[in-house]
């Protein structure tokens, strides 16, 4: 029995990353269509942050060494990877299909927790429709939060309500890490992480799904998304009525929904990678 390949997709989140992955999941030799990997990210995540931030004395005291502690985390994500396994007892595939945004800010540690013969896919999108379609979903959060109003304490709705105006306003940088971070990551540097361009995946150009094939070593979809096991919530904020259907060659309409401020905003500060995949 061939060994299972971990392919992980990421990408900034309203990128495209849950179409790619769904249509990867449509390949023969690829697992049925995963939720995000939340779970597997923050496992990792945690690790990350002891490596980084701990002190000396409580590192020494719980963690000995950092091989000592890698392998605890490498446990862990072995541990809920067969679990993930699991399901898929019937089914025959050599590549599971993995995706979450989130690991995009911490992909380097991906071949230590996945394997080294994992497939990192970044799913790179004009970053004037990610921020358009991240804004809408904030939207939405805030009429939900404001829909409680009589049925939740007052002080809590106006405190997320606040919390959400406020992580409107820092959205421009925070979505610019997200790409900086696989520009400036060390697998992105030595060509181990291949970038899918959603523009080119949604209007099914051959040469971006050919180059994308080489790098996987497998056929995807050229048409929409695979099997998906767990099916989609779609009372989540988040969720497009695009999800598990077809691919839907439409232009985003960010025009309608950023300001023109915000559009020169956003411009400015990706002006450097707007010099290298050409958005503008």
């Amino acid at each position: 029995m061939k060994k299972k390949i971990n392919v992980l997709v990421v990408g900034a989140p309203r990128s495209g990353t849950t179409l790619v992955a769904g249509l990867l999941s449509a390949g023969k030799k690829a697992s049925p269509g995963l939720p995000e990997c939340t779970f597997l990210t923050q496992i990792i995540q945690h690790y990350y942050n002891l490596i980084h931030y701990s002190d000396q004395q409580r590192f020494a005291a719980y963690a000995i060494n950092k091989e000592t502690l890698t392998k605890v985390y490498r446990d862990m994500i072995d541990s809920m990877l067969s679990i993930v396994r699991s399901h898929f007892k019937n089914v025959d595939y050599q590549y599971l299909i993995l995706k979450d945004p989130e690991l995009t800010n911490i992909v380097d540690l991906v071949p230590t927790f996945f394997g080294e013969d994992s497939k990192i896919v970044c799913v790179i999108r004009d970053p004037r429709a990610v921020i358009s379609s991240v804004l809408k979903v904030e939207r939405k959060k805030k009429k939900i939060i404001l829909s409680r109003w009589g049925k939740d304490s007052r002080f809590k709705i106006i405190s997320e309500f606040i919390a959400q105006f406020l992580r409107e306003r820092s959205i421009f940088s925070d979505y610019f890490v997200y790409y900086w971070r696989i520009q400036n990551s060390k697998l992105y540097k030595e060509g181990k992480i291949h970038i899918a361009r959603y523009e080119k995946i949604v209007e099914l150009e051959d040469e971006e799904f050919n180059s994308l094939e080489k790098y996987l070593g497998f056929k995807i979809s050229r048409e929409g998304f695979g099997e998906m096991a767990f099916g989609f919530d779609k009372k989540d904020p988040t969720y497009s009525n695009g999800y598990g259907g077809k691919i839907q060659k439409r232009k985003s309409n960010f025009r309608k929904i950023l300001t023109k401020r915000q559009i020169k905003k956003i411009e400015k500060i990706f002006s450097g990678l707007n010099n290298r995949y050409g958005w503008w």
